[in-house]
């Protein structure tokens, strides 16, 4: 990950090529966490909190070392139709943490049955966002938070353990794409414990694992815009046709002219971040199934290998640049939330 001194240099370095954007529409932490929130359809958010942790590399989670505990505040919101044990979605924001597009989704999906439990993955752990600087917070730790839910769920005699998904956009696409991953998911809550069907907006893909598996039984639905600036259209396709050549159940769909975060209705298309800094065109980086790196220069796995060496290598090889465009146009986000919540309805009945 990005160490703060040097990531600092490097906005140092980088001229703004926009004056700051308006604050996007967003939902407060501290609201979030004391305030039982209702949504547009009239559920009613329940306050609860779960244990997470914050690994600090793959491959040691998988061994048992998943960092320091934290617990984390979500809401828990279910559909008032449904009686007994009923499906439940995990929802993990992005970089910018909650929106008001992720509560106009838990709308959506339990106005389909489903229950939502959406999770605030930083007020517990004293971030604000991670927008400028993604290495505030693991890649890793954001996965583990999607497990650590669906821990938290199967507690609940009012879900049905079997029937447990989750959706995510951006660094939230990231979080459920990989804890999708069999390997990961396998490691940290066991075979055929993972999740069922999982939704993932415009992710970053730029760590997989070769072996391209998800858990037992989970399907996979991946959404992105051809336009998008932010993460590697290219990166994304290269993920799921390796899940499909492995016979895994996953698929892609790229919506033309999109752009990053197309499913926020209220931010127009397109709206610069100019603090975010990404590489769209740095090599996808591998790991085998216990969590060890594929060298770049050698294409084998090499134990030795730490995220701090990727993380040298786009800084020296000039791969970063500071500035990305996100939102909706006309119609974007309508199109998002129907192929999310038909694929989750369906593939959690």
């Amino acid at each position: 990950m990005i160490k703060a001194a040097v990531l600092a240099t490097i906005l140092l370095a980088t001229p703004a090529t926009a004056s700051p954007a308006a604050p996007l529409p967003a939902v407060s932490s501290a609201d979030f966490a004391a305030t039982p929130t209702v949504l547009a359809n009239g559920a009613r958010g329940e306050l609860v909190t779960f244990e997470s942790r914050s690994p600090a590399d793959w491959g040691p989670a998988m061994h048992g070392d998943a960092g320091p505990a934290v617990r984390l505040n979500a809401q828990f919101f279910r559909p008032a139709a449904k009686k007994g044990r009923v499906a439940a979605v995990i929802m993990t924001p992005g970089s910018g943490n909650l929106g008001t597009h992720h509560l106009a989704e838990a709308s959506a999906l339990v106005s389909k049955g489903l229950a939502v439990l959406l999770i605030d993955p930083f007020r517990g752990r004293g971030i604000t966002d991670t927008i400028a600087d993604q290495g505030r917070l693991t890649w890793p730790a954001s996965a583990y938070d999607v497990l650590a839910a669906a821990r938290y769920l199967r507690t609940r005699a009012d879900v049905d353990p079997a029937r447990i998904g989750a959706l995510g956009g951006s660094r939230g696409g990231t979080a459920v794409m990989m804890a999708a991953a069999a390997p990961f998911s396998d490691a940290i809550l066991g075979k055929g414990k993972g999740l069922r069907a999982v939704v993932a907006g415009y992710p970053w893909c730029g760590t997989q694992f070769r072996s391209a598996r998800l858990a037992e039984g989970a399907s996979l639905l991946l959404l992105q815009g051809d336009r998008d600036d932010w993460v590697s259209v290219q990166q994304c396709q290269d993920a799921i046709h390796a899940m499909i050549v492995a016979g895994q159940d996953a698929t892609m769909r790229i919506v033309a002219g999109a752009g990053h975060a197309f499913d926020r209705a209220d931010v127009p298309s397109p709206t610069r971040i100019p603090d975010a800094v990404t590489s769209t065109i740095f090599p996808t980086v591998y790991m085998d199934d216990a969590g060890v790196y594929f060298d770049l220069a050698t294409g084998q796995p090499n134990p030795a290998l730490r995220p701090e060496d990727f993380t040298g290598y786009v800084v020296s090889g000039g791969f970063l640049r500071k500035g990305v465009t996100i939102g909706s146009r006309p119609g974007d986000a309508d199109r998002f939330v129907k192929d999310m919540t038909d694929f989750l309805a369906t593939a959690l009945d």
